[in-house]
């Protein structure tokens, strides 16, 4: 059974920190910078769940979502951002994100949500 989490997220120090976190947790972990560099790690290694930020260069995490969708790419996708509004969150949402998490956030809290997801999996 896969377990590989991508984290997308353009400051380097959150994304070495969501690595070892998750990482630690017993994740396979894979990377990106921004949505674009999500879409292409996507199409060469598909992964369970995302993890990404909501505001980056290239492309942002609404825009990766809607792509995706539009891919019908099957995989999680967890919404984080440091800008959540109520608006904010109904546009993740529409834009086809399955969580949305406002930073700063307990780590505990992303974990038991990437728990959750891999538990109610088919294939758990």
């Amino acid at each position: 059974m896969s377990s590989t989490v991508m984290i997308v997220e353009d400051d380097p120090a959150t994304r070495r920190l969501y690595r070892f976190l998750l990482t630690n947790s017993g994740y396979t972990v894979v990377e990106a910078d921004d949505g674009v560099a999500a879409l292409e790690r996507f199409a060469m290694q598909a992964c369970d769940v995302i993890v990404t930020d909501m505001n980056m260069p290239r492309m942002g995490g609404i825009d990766l979502v809607r792509t995706l969708r539009q891919k019908k790419a099957d995989v999680y996708v967890i919404m984080v951002t440091a800008f959540g509004t109520p608006d904010t969150e109904k546009h993740a949402y529409r834009a086809g994100v399955n969580e949305y998490l406002t930073k700063p956030f307990d780590f505990e809290e992303l974990e038991r949500r990437i728990q959750s997801f891999f538990a109610r999996r088919p294939d758990a």
